[in-house]
Order: C-alpha cells, then sequence, then structure tokens
C-alpha cells in the first residue's frame, strides 16, 4: 500500500516537532476494511478501495496539528477527498478525551490505489502502480510548504524546502 507508508512517513515527519520520533508507537495506522473493485474498463485492472484509520494517542497539542498536515497530503494523493463531506464518504474523525489532559485521536481517511497488469511481450504480465497524476489545481499553483498556528510552525514539506 503506497498510500499508507506515504502518509505515515509524511504524518511522522510532520508531528516531528511533537516528539513523534522519540515516542513513534502514539502515531498507530490500520486498515479495518478495503475491498478490490473492477474498473470495468478494457485490459486486466483493479482497484483497492480502503478505509486508512491513523490514530494519535495521547496527544497534547491540538487537532489543527494533525488535521492540516494531513489536509496538506489529501490535497496531493486523494484530492477529491476535499470536496466530500464525512457523510458523503470523506474524512471523519474522533476524539477520547483522557484524564490526562492528553486525547486520543482517530481519523478515518478512505484511499483508493489503482493497479493494472501490462502484457509482455515474451507472455505473463507485469502488475504496474501507475503513478497518482498531479491535481490539476496544484499543477501552476505554489506549494502549500509551511504552516504557522500563533507563530509557532506546526506543518512542513522537506520537498520544498528553499521555500
Amino acid at each position: 500500500m503506497r498510500k499508507l507508508n506515504s502518509l505515515k512517513a509524511h504524518m511522522a515527519e510532520a508531528l516531528t516537532h511533537r516528539g513523534m520520533r522519540q515516542n513513534p508507537a502514539d502515531l498507530h495506522f490500520a486498515i479495518p476494511s478495503g475491498s478490490v473493485v473492477a474498473r470495468g474498463r478494457p485490459g486486466l485492472g483493479f482497484e483497492y478501495r480502503y478505509t486508512l484509520v491513523m490514530a494519535v494517542l495521547d496527544c497534547a497539542y491540538g487537532l489543527d496539528e494533525i488535521t492540516v498536515p494531513l489536509m496538506m497530503w489529501v490535497a496531493r494523493w486523494q484530492p477529491e477527498l476535499l470536496s466530500l463531506t464525512a457523510a458523503d464518504g470523506g474524512i471523519d474523525w474522533e476524539v477520547e478525551l483522557l484524564d490526562d489532559g492528553k486525547s486520543d485521536i482517530m481519523v478515518r481517511i478512505p484511499l483508493t490505489e489503482g493497479l493494472h497488469l501490462r502484457p509482455r511481450e515474451d507472455g505473463g504480465h507485469d502488475l504496474v502502480r501507475p503513478e497518482e497524476p498531479v491535481p490539476f489545481a496544484l499543477e501552476q499553483a505554489a506549494p502549500l510548504h509551511r504552516v504557522f498556528l500563533d507563530g509557532e510552525l506546526i506543518a512542513s514539506c522537506s520537498a520544498h524546502t528553499d521555500a
């Protein structure tokens, strides 16, 4: 699952300033449900559709610090979620308040990943995982590379360190 690995790396980097490198177990990922869907087009192709659950445990900071980097990632890798409410199949979340003033935050993100089989000249097929296209809105736009909350950097993208 390429998107799972991509989001794990992105969120771990985004929350480094909150100690995520020292406590990586506080950022947990699971896929409780998924399906394989044929796309109904000629050829041998299908799509993984799954719900990725991301949990931030013992969180002593605000939901914004999780949501902002998550939405930066979504804008690039699953942009159709930006126009969906949770009721329409978009992102939803819940917070469990803990006794020590911290909270456990769980976010459910519906994701898709397409695959197809390309015939080989010598027989057989190659499994191909096509790259996700760059969303039209991001093709000409300046990257959202650093976000601050009350003067503190809460999200950044290492791909644009010079910006």
